[in-house]
């Protein structure tokens, strides 16, 4: 030291350096001790990223949920859901793999002829199935789930702020390797990202009963999700629809009196429950003798029902068994009658596809 400097102060090493240095560090400790303060103070609370976890699902156009989705019968895989409530993707559904399409209060799945042939309860001969999957239409109530009024991003963002409500303090926690928060509430509990820039990245609730991981998507990711929906649709032209139940309401005499071919007519009484009009393929088949008799022939027409009362259909079997058995023996013969309702006409398939316009 100095001649006549005082000696230093055993406060803190701030002011020993300032002793030491001279008074221009003690602006630089200072400065140093107010940006430190600043950056303890800079994270979010809990609250907070819970708000902006709701924000991000507010702006998102579609999100991908991977778990279990509760109901009558349980489904297990992952769809992608539209900010329009507009569901698409492979799941396990009563043991069956499937794909499944939910768009405006239309239910189609796609599956093996094996699914169809189970879950088409009915006697006649669904001569429309094919090796391989097909898509088919089911009745609205089969899932005991509301696509559009539950799990859209923005009815998650508001599953996301009412758990803002709770007076549980949320968990410090991980989920898939992540650091995360955990809130719970009476009827969910929600999992997000532990940073600032939250996001939601797993919902379980008991109304609708689901446990599902979340993934918003994206800008681009939601343009290719919507796109492929877009194709499926077009795919439902060929598509049937299993739920729906024709049947005939009168038989038309006459017409097979010949041995060149016989003309079957009935009048065809509509399905229940389905949206009109309403197009059918008739299958009408004969068989010789009994019920179960040797088969004659088939012939199949096409009939569009507009209303609620029933309509004429008609063709005519020309076939070399009916003409051998008219020749050789001819006798008693059995008319049937089978269906193929179509699961969505062209100008449902059109508003499918421009509904996604929206999106």
């Amino acid at each position: 030291m100095g001649p006549g400097m005082p000696p230093p102060k055993r406060g803190g090493g701030g002011a020993l350096i300032a002793a030491l240095l001279g008074g221009g560090l003690v602006i630089i400790v200072i400065i140093g001790v107010v940006v430190f303060a600043l950056a303890a103070n800079s994270g979010k609370s809990p609250e907070e990223k819970l708000a902006t976890a709701a924000t991000g699902l507010d702006s998102a156009r579609a999100v991908g949920l991977k778990g279990t989705f509760g109901g009558s019968e349980t489904l297990t895989g992952e769809l992608n859901v539209t900010k329009g409530g507009r569901a698409m993707g492979p799941v396990t559904w009563g043991g069956n793999n499937v794909t499944l399409l939910s768009a405006d209060g239309k239910l189609f799945v796609k599956a093996d002829k094996a699914y169809w042939e189970r879950e088409i309860s009915s006697a006649d001969d669904q001569f429309y199935l094919k090796s391989g999957e097909q898509w088919g239409r089911l009745g609205d109530d089969e899932l005991d789930l509301d696509f559009k009024t539950q799990l859209t991003p923005a009815a998650l963002a508001a599953k996301v702020r009412l758990a803002k409500t709770s007076s549980v303090k949320p968990i410090e926690t991980t989920w898939q390797g992540k650091k995360a928060l955990k809130f719970s509430t009476f009827a969910s509990t929600i999992y997000i990202t532990d940073e600032d820039d939250a996001q939601l990245m797993r919902y379980e609730a008991t109304t609708p009963r689901v446990t599902l991981d979340v993934t918003p998507k994206d800008a681009g990711d939601a343009s290719s999700l919507i796109s492929d929906m877009r194709t499926n649709m077009g795919e439902l032209k060929d598509s049937f629809n299993g739920s729906a139940r024709p049947s005939v309401d009168e038989w038309k005499k006459g017409g097979c009196n010949g041995n060149s071919g016989c003309t079957v007519e009935a009048k065809i009484r509509p399905p229940y429950d389905v949206e009109k009009p309403v197009t059918v393929d008739v299958r009408f088949r004969i068989t010789a003798g009994t019920l179960t008799g040797r088969d004659l022939g088939n012939c199949t027409t096409r009939i569009t029902i507009t209303g609620s009362d029933s309509q004429w259909a008609s063709c005519r079997v020309t076939s070399g068994a009916w003409t051998s058995w008219a020749k050789s023996t001819g006798g008693t013969f059995y008319k049937h009658a089978e269906y193929k309702v179509i699961g969505a006409t062209p100008a449902e398939v059109q508003a499918l596809q421009n509904g996604l316009d929206s999106e």
